[in-house]
């Protein structure tokens, strides 16, 4: 957005973006999406005056001492533009002040980066008031580290945790050539932001909000809406954080204009005591379709319940994508590329591997070198992996009892575990997961050219007996032998040429064209076996005659952490050690090859996430004070599906262009795989999950030409397809606005509503809680502002 340019007095600059480290000195990544600004005009050029003190000293008013100033506070409000400017660039303002403005004026000591000394000139058509130079820089209070505290009572979005940086900006001028000691005019400023995450509200809309949930519901963290917030309870809703609303606040629904009875909404006062909303909206319990009174609000919550705030900016899903930040920041990349045609691989042949995976290790400021995965390690990952040692141990899977192998050599028992990996990574196609159950001698293992062939030819020369005995084993009893068992692949994908039982997944909420149930193609991430691959998986070498460990290949270990959770995989060293931006960043979108087009609102493509009940980030811990945790994020459709982020504990968030929750009853119990037929549920009532994460996604809008009726409010946030039981939830809403790739209404959604045990997660009120590159908006606020003439 453009500055809009008032005659006004005070104003308030309002920045939103990403922040790389919200736990001290931001660095490195910004993304400031949208500004909304009111600038006062003054002289040549505008000059910002936020909520500040003025102090005028001295000024004489001659055209050369007028002309100088305004060059002065020209230059200044340059500065300031080019600090946000900075700041929309993805970074943090950087470099070296010089060490006195004498300095500067005589260019001696310029300084570096965004706080250098600048001179800039400034024509006059007066020959007496021409030549003016302006010379500025900026000086970072505090080192330019943010100091971390609250915002002060009373204020918009009080109480909430913010980290504050301030700089001081000087300007001078004189005539070109001149001495120092003919400088004409002088001006300072000091500039504050405060940087506010947005993960810190329980709920935060771009559009209308709407809170009209049936059961009892307590609501323990701040809500913000940019638009109108519609309140109702079947029983009672209780907020009890700060409540800053856009536009009006109500006490009806949105889609029909029904009213609720007194007490049925209650919001917290800054003294803690829940307040009825109709009562001390409109003093009075007579039920109405009109927005409560301002005066009313205001006498009856203080600063607790604010209306008519500025609107705050929040990032589209087109941030989300391949052009975006996000994924320009990733630690790993996902790209699900269905047009993919067949490759030829050394050990494996011509094969189709439907998607690409690039990963960066980042060193502390964020900068590293992407490395595309190999087309032999892209196969890899479509396979199952033996787990051993630390990832058994961690209870990814557990080992059956090792056979008795008596006619093998000692050698060739010690050569099996590892004959069978080449032997499965050579396959052509994925190997389903169930088949690591059945005997070598059975379908699918035994065809030609199969697992079972594969398997005996990297062994030699086996003896008839031998040959026996191998072929009444299973994998998993081969993985005994080396103390292992199987996990399923890490990734999976929907039914492709070659692969004919994929993932599948009808989404009766979308349609098609034809009006039929859209049937997603969607790629699996299994977040657990990606960790373990990550640390044991293996990939045949350039030559497909032997295997390569994948050890680090997606990112950096950490050393084994004793204070971890026991069997945890910080504990046992699994977990990943980057910090760069926070934590881990996963990226997925489709290619813009793909067909049909992944770039419209009618995309089939999304995303599912299996696996994540433990993360592979850092929890907090006697030994790690600084968790880091894990951010997915993607411009499709997610699906999350079952328990996330339950074992050890850290921060997490899921940003996505809409958000769909499944239990593990989606899940084939044989492959491994996600699949739903057409209709609710997935042959049975959901099991009961439970998620630890924020989620940023696309909401619908009621009564909105997509949505002509109801968009079933904030309790239906996350997208349902199944007979929920309970959905145990703990995080923060944030709504970007509608989604781009789906339309599906939700009056179109088959499901049984949950049981709904959410709250707000309060530990996202300590900044090194928050997810990795979580969102934030700031607040740049001037306080003080100086101009001297003549001087």
């Amino acid at each position: 957005m453009k500055p809009k340019f008032n005659a006004v007095s005070n104003i308030r600059l309002t920045l939103f973006l990403f922040s790389r480290n919200p736990k001290g000195n931001p660095r490195g990544y910004m993304l400031f999406l949208v500004v909304s600004l009111l600038i006062t005009l003054s002289g040549l050029l505008v000059a910002y005056a936020i909520l500040a003190k003025v102090n005028n000293i001295s000024a004489k008013g001659t055209a050369t001492g007028n002309s100088g100033f305004y060059g002065a506070e020209g230059a200044l409000n340059m500065r300031v533009e080019e600090l946000r400017d900075v700041f929309l660039s993805d970074r943090n303002p950087s470099g070296t002040s010089p060490s006195s403005l004498n300095q500067c004026l005589q260019q001696t000591s310029m300084g570096t980066g965004d706080f250098r000394c600048k001179v800039a000139s400034f024509a006059s058509p007066d020959k007496n008031t021409a030549n003016i130079m302006a010379y500025s820089y900026v000086v970072p209070k505090n080192g330019g580290v943010a100091i971390q505290g609250t915002v002060p009572p009373g204020e918009t979005f009080q109480g909430l945790n913010m980290l504050e940086t301030r700089y001081d900006i000087s300007s001078v001028t004189a005539k070109q050539n001149a001495n120092p000691d003919e400088v004409i005019a002088m001006t300072e400023m000091t500039v504050k932001s405060r940087q506010i995450p947005m993960f810190q509200f329980a709920a935060f809309y771009l559009n209308d909000l709407e809170i009209l949930p049936g059961p009892n519901m307590t609501l323990n963290g701040p809500v913000h809406t940019n638009g109108s917030l519609f309140l109702g309870a079947n029983n009672v809703l209780a907020i009890t954080g700060q409540v800053t609303v856009g536009r009006d606040l109500f006490n009806r629904r949105k889609n029909d204009n029904s009213t609720y009875p007194d007490g049925r909404v209650r919001i917290a006062n800054s003294a803690g005591t829940l307040r009825n909303l109709l009562q001390g909206g409109t003093g009075s319990t007579t039920q109405t379709t009109a927005a409560m009174i301002p005066a009313n609000v205001n006498a009856t919550w203080g600063s607790q319940v604010q209306l008519a705030v500025e609107a705050l900016s929040i990032p589209t899903i087109s941030s989300l994508g391949a052009g975006g930040n996000y994924a320009q920041q990733a630690d790993i990349n996902f790209v699900y590329a269905p047009e993919k045609t067949g490759v030829n691989v050394p050990g494996i042949g011509t094969t189709i591997i439907p998607y690409n995976v690039t990963a960066t290790k980042r060193d502390a400021l964020g900068v590293g070198t992407a490395t595309p995965l190999t087309n032999a390690q892209l196969a890899s990952l479509r396979q199952p992996i033996l787990a051993t040692g630390n990832a058994v141990t961690a209870g990814v899977c557990t080992p059956v009892t090792a056979p008795v192998v008596t006619g093998l050599l000692p050698g060739q028992i010690t050569d099996l575990p590892n004959a069978l990996r080449r032997a499965i990574l050579s396959q052509t196609t994925p190997v389903p997961f169930s088949a690591m159950g059945v005997t070598l001698d059975s379908s699918p293992l035994n065809s030609t050219g199969g697992v079972r062939d594969a398997l005996e030819t990297n062994l030699g020369v086996l003896t008839i007996v031998q040959r026996t005995l191998i072929r009444t084993l299973t994998p998993n009893q081969i993985a005994a032998l080396a103390g292992g068992c199987f996990i399923s692949a890490p990734i999976q994908h929907f039914n492709t040429t070659g692969y004919t039982n994929g993932v599948s997944f009808i989404n009766n909420r979308e349609r098609s064209p034809g009006n039929n149930f859209r049937a997603m193609r969607l790629m699996q991430i299994n977040i657990e076996s990606l960790t373990v691959w990550n640390s044991q998986g293996v990939y045949l070498n350039d030559t497909g005659t032997g295997l390569v460990s994948a050890n680090q290949l997606l990112f950096a270990t950490a050393t084994a952490d004793t204070a971890a959770p026991a069997n945890s995989f910080q504990r046992l060293g699994l977990a990943g050690s980057d910090t760069s931006s926070n934590g881990l960043v996963f990226h997925a979108t489709v290619s813009a090859g793909a067909t049909p087009n992944p770039d419209t609102n009618a995309s089939p493509y999304g995303f599912a996430l299996v696996g994540g009940g433990q993360l592979p980030g850092l929890a907090e811990t006697t030994n790690n004070f600084d968790p880091t945790g894990l951010t997915f994020v993607s411009d499709q459709a997610v699906y999350m599906v079952g328990d996330y982020n339950i074992t050890n504990w850290q921060p997490a968030s899921v940003l996505a262009d809409s958000l769909n929750v499944l239990s593990r009853r989606c899940i084939d119990n044989t492959d491994q795989q996600l699949r739903k037929a057409s209709g609710t549920g997935c042959g049975g009532n959901a099991f009961d999950t439970t998620i630890n994460s924020a989620f940023l996604s696309g909401t619908d809008i009621t009564n909105s030409t997509e949505t002509p009726g109801y968009n079933g409010g904030l309790e239906n946030y996350p997208r349902f397809h199944e007979n929920w039981g309970t959905l145990n939830y703990t995080g923060s809403f944030v709504s970007t606005g509608t989604p781009e790739r789906v339309t599906g209404r939700w009056s179109n959604q088959l499901y049984g509503a949950p049981t709904r045990n959410w709250s707000y997660e309060t530990r996202f009120n300590n900044a090194k809680n928050l997810p990795p590159l979580s969102p934030r908006f700031v607040f740049l606020k001037q306080e003080g502002f100086s101009r001297k003439f003549d001087q």
